[in-house]
């Protein structure tokens, strides 16, 4: 497993226990949801600061990516947009020969009070 980062994000993906971790680089996490096999990290402001997926190359086969290329990634980010009461979450992955995914993430709603409920 080696971490690799960019201005803005750190990720990992371990093959022996196949999950692949994406976050911002510099932030710390003041609490998480869990999602089945997706682990969700925020802020103090309930913002989506990073995102650990297991069975990582379960999930993501399901669009073309494989164990392999999961184990070559050149770069790894997420993006989030709320709108009205809705998050929003991708990730984004650039994997070996040029070829980019954006997958859409499974994402809890967090309130106002930050609780966060799954639904």
């Amino acid at each position: 497993m080696i971490e690799q980062k960019t201005k803005q994000f750190t990720w990992d993906y371990n093959e022996k226990s196949d999950i692949l971790n994406v976050r911002k680089i510099n932030k710390k996490s003041d609490g998480n949801a869990e999602l089945g096999d997706f682990t969700v990290d925020f802020d103090t402001k309930g913002n989506v600061i990073g995102i650990e997926i297991m069975n990582a190359s379960e999930f993501l086969g399901q669009v073309g990516i494989t164990k392999e290329e999961l184990a070559k990634l050149n770069d790894a980010e997420l993006t989030v947009t709320q709108k009205n009461n809705n998050m929003f979450v991708w990730m984004i992955l650039r994997l070996p020969h040029n070829i980019e995914k954006c997958i859409p993430l499974p994402t809890p709603i967090v309130n106002e009070q930050r609780q966060m409920a799954v639904t």
